[in-house]
């Protein structure tokens, strides 16, 4: 079955590879983006635009379109959970243990929301121990800055991603972007992560191709240029995303339950788009692969996690306990749900994502300033 996988893109798991670079550019060390030396860069993270979704909405971001992108790509699965931990650490998510946005762990017998499921920071620091950029760089005596809504202050996955930082809650996007203005502004050495949720929420609700979301998009284009016009010599800006968006009319909606009755399985994890299947008896797993493949082989790969290693996706040691028997990644426009596992709200989204195709893991990863 791994036969009919694409290959990775080329660029595979560059997103990995932007903040630490960003530090290495304040720092003046070789970093892997070969970015110069810059007193202060300014980091900006796009939660959903994908390169095919600002190509698409060209009119509406002229001044991103007017500049180049390096072609780049988060990890697989294209998910916020695993492209930010990624980008926070500069580590892949086999070594994170991020390999999802919902995880089942057989020896805990826990399903963990690994984005919004922390009972505290705690308990997301010690799931996430790895070093964070934000360390690295506080270590190194550079001040590191997160400018986010308000509203993920004290959230465990801050706390997984951006440790140490000195945290900017803000109300709007233009209170972000004014605010990573000052910060450049000032005479210290900085790294500031900014975060725009609004494009990706607006996709799930309404889709990436409605007027709210065009809408959100030529504000933030005239934000980015606008900052990026105030840069002096001695500052820069970084502007990349954690994936990209697929719309699927709710028409299009395949339901996993029809094949596979819920007494066979332990849990679902995974995302809309890449369904992560945890077997109660790993030995049906190769007729349900058979009666996978069948039903909904035509809009969908379904492979088991050797099918991703052989294909170049995960490495040979993904030997952690949360890995699925089996996987239904969408390659068509649809959504994939198991009712008896999915939350009623997932039902009513529009815009997805989490698979392997161009569109969602094509990411823009756009430099001014240097």
């Amino acid at each position: 079955m791994s036969s009919m996988l694409p290959a990775p893109p080329k660029s595979f798991g560059m997103l990995g590879d932007v903040l630490i670079s960003a530090l290495g550019s304040v720092l003046g060390e070789p970093n892997p983006l070969n970015l110069a030396k810059k007193r202060s860069v300014c980091v900006i993270l796009v939660d959903g635009l994908g390169s095919h979704n600002l190509k698409a909405s060209g009119a509406h971001a002229g001044f991103l379109n007017s500049r180049a992108s390096l072609p780049a790509s988060c990890f697989f699965p294209a998910t916020t959970a695993t492209s930010i931990v990624s980008f926070a650490t500069g580590k892949p998510p086999w070594e994170t243990k991020f390999i999802g946005y919902q995880v089942y762990e057989r020896s805990t017998d826990t399903k963990r929301n690994l984005l919004t499921g922390w009972a505290s920071q705690e308990e997301a620091r010690l799931y996430q121990p790895l070093e964070t950029v934000s360390e690295m760089a506080i270590d190194k005596g550079i001040e590191f800055h997160t400018v986010a809504p308000t509203a993920y202050q004290d959230s465990g996955f801050t706390e997984a991603t951006m440790r140490g930082s000195a945290f900017h809650g803000t109300k709007s996007l233009e209170e972000r972007f004014d605010k990573a203005k000052n910060l450049l502004a000032d005479p210290k050495p900085k790294v500031i992560y900014l975060y725009v949720p609004e494009l990706d929420q607006l996709a799930h609700a309404k889709g990436w191709q409605s007027q709210d979301w065009l809408s959100k998009l030529e504000d933030l284009d005239a934000e980015v240029s606008s900052l990026d016009k105030s840069l002096t010599k001695n500052s820069a800006v970084v502007l990349t995303a954690d994936h990209g968006v697929v719309d699927v009319p709710h028409a299009n909606h395949v339901y996993i339950d029809q094949y596979i009755d819920k007494e066979t399985l332990l849990n679902v994890g995974g995302d809309t788009r890449a369904l992560y299947l945890y077997l109660k008896d790993p030995t049906s797993k190769e007729s349900l692969l058979q009666e996978l493949e069948s039903s909904v082989g035509d809009s969908c790969y379904v492979l088991t996690p050797k099918n991703l290693v052989d294909a170049g996706y995960w490495p040979d040691e993904m030997n952690l306990d949360s890995v699925p028997d089996i996987l239904i990644l969408a390659k068509k426009e649809v959504a994939l749900y198991h009712r008896d596992f999915a939350k009623k709200k997932s039902l009513e989204m529009i815009g997805h994502h989490g698979s392997i195709t161009q569109q969602e893991m094509s990411i823009p990863l756009i430099k001014m300033g240097y």
